[in-house]
């Protein structure tokens, strides 16, 4: 088998379970993909990142250091719901699926994300998420820790900052 064609299926095979498309991976056996395809003919298209290279409140950020831990997750906010106050402590990159988001960052105001929006969240700030005009938010969450503490979990808060 052509080491391309190959590529393409383990790339299929990574986008089907991502995005959560895992039932019968009829992506990744799609019968299309031409081992043949350029490179060139391969779209990428660049998304907009709010506030890059800061995060959303415009704070400098580095990344952990140790040995890398990085987590995606599918975040549902069901309609009429909204997260409890809480912070991070690590960079979370932030895609709206679908949904509104209404973002509460106290101190600072509220941001309104809608599908397409991309944003580092807010670092060690309190805040607090909730779905728009009864709607659920779906956001594709990328945690960028480390191993070892893991530092993935969003920490609790008593106050808004």
């Amino acid at each position: 088998m052509n080491m391309r064609y190959l590529y393409f299926k383990l790339l299929a095979l990574i986008a089907s379970i991502s995005l959560g498309l895992t039932g019968n991976l009829a992506f990744a056996q799609n019968k299309n993909i031409n081992s043949s395809t350029a490179p060139e003919q391969i779209s990428a298209k660049p998304i907009p990142l709010e506030g890059s290279p800061k995060t959303i409140l415009g704070q400098d950020f580095k990344y952990p250091s140790g040995t890398p831990l990085i987590k995606v997750f599918d975040i549902l906010i069901p309609a009429g719901s909204q997260t409890s106050l809480h912070s991070h402590a690590i960079p979370l990159y932030a895609y709206i699926l679908s949904g509104e988001l209404e973002v509460d960052y106290g101190s600072k105001g509220k941001r309104i994300f809608k599908p397409g929006s991309s944003f580092i969240e807010a670092i060690d700030w309190c805040h607090f998420g909730k779905s728009l005009n009864n709607q659920p938010v779906r956001i594709l969450g990328v945690y960028l820790g480390q191993e070892n503490p893991d530092q993935i979990a969003a920490v609790e808060c008593k106050k808004p900052d």
